[in-house]
């Protein structure tokens, strides 16, 4: 039985750990061809190997790195039809300790490097039938944190990006974005580090699901989006955090 994704050619940025990598999983568990791209190669590889795809090592931040990685993808998988953008990564800093080059590092890491994989991606997009765009934004980008000011700020814009790339591709390309919480990854883990154990249970209370979110439980959202059963989906947000933003 072929799968949800069978003859699908799907990149994903940040593909090497969490999200990116239980999204590779998912999307060749369900027939299509992916190729990981990241600036880990040892954890990129050993996920191609994994998915039997493709891995590239690149500095999505770079204007020349982001548009040879997505146009490598595209000569490896034969075409490209689907982008999935994990990049990300959170920093904790009041405003005072968040110099220029923070500032900057920080937006190029979690909202330059997905807008260089789109613009890179669209020449590709355009010769392919039912095209998909996901980016992976924050809970943060649309629930204020004290100490959060860059992270949030970029990813805020990851979700304006989004609308805005949807209206400007429609029809022939959607793009969506979605909103995870907290999630059980290695950024979640140096988050946590040095916190007690009651600050630890404080901090998941603030959840009503009273937990963290496992990497897969984010990748089948993902999945569903850059899928044909999302086909009448385009310019949306979609909040995955157990009920974080409301409480």
């Amino acid at each position: 039985m072929a799968g949800r994704l069978a003859g699908r050619h799907i990149l994903i940025s940040g593909g090497g750990s969490g999200i990116g990598h239980a999204t590779a999983m998912r999307c060749a568990e369900e027939g299509a061809v992916v190729t990981v791209v990241g600036r880990r190669l040892d954890c990129l590889k050993e996920v191609a190997r994994l998915t039997r795809g493709h891995a590239i090592a690149a500095d999505l931040t770079d204007e020349a790195q982001a548009f040879a990685a997505v146009n490598d993808a595209a000569a490896l998988m034969g075409c490209l039809d689907g982008i999935i953008n994990c990049v990300g990564n959170a920093e904790a800093a009041v405003l005072e300790d968040i110099d220029l080059a923070r500032w900057d590092a920080s937006l190029r890491t979690n909202l330059t490097s997905h807008y260089l994989v789109c613009r890179a991606a669209l020449p590709h997009l355009r010769k392919t039938r039912a095209a998909a765009i996901v980016n992976v934004s924050a809970l943060a980008g649309i629930r204020p944190g004290v100490s959060s000011a860059a992270y949030g700020a970029a990813k805020a814009g990851v979700i304006q990006f989004t609308k805005t790339l949807a209206a400007q591709l429609a029809p022939d390309i959607r793009v969506n974005c979605v909103c995870p919480g907290a999630v059980d990854t290695e950024m979640m883990d140096r988050f946590l580090a040095g916190k007690s154990a009651s600050q630890q249970d404080a901090f998941l209370a603030r959840y009503a699901l009273r937990r963290l979110a496992i990497p897969l439980e984010i990748a089948n959202l993902l999945l569903f989006l850059v899928s044909s059963e999302a086909q009448y989906i385009t310019g949306s947000n979609y909040v995955c955090d157990g009920g974080r933003a409301y409480q």
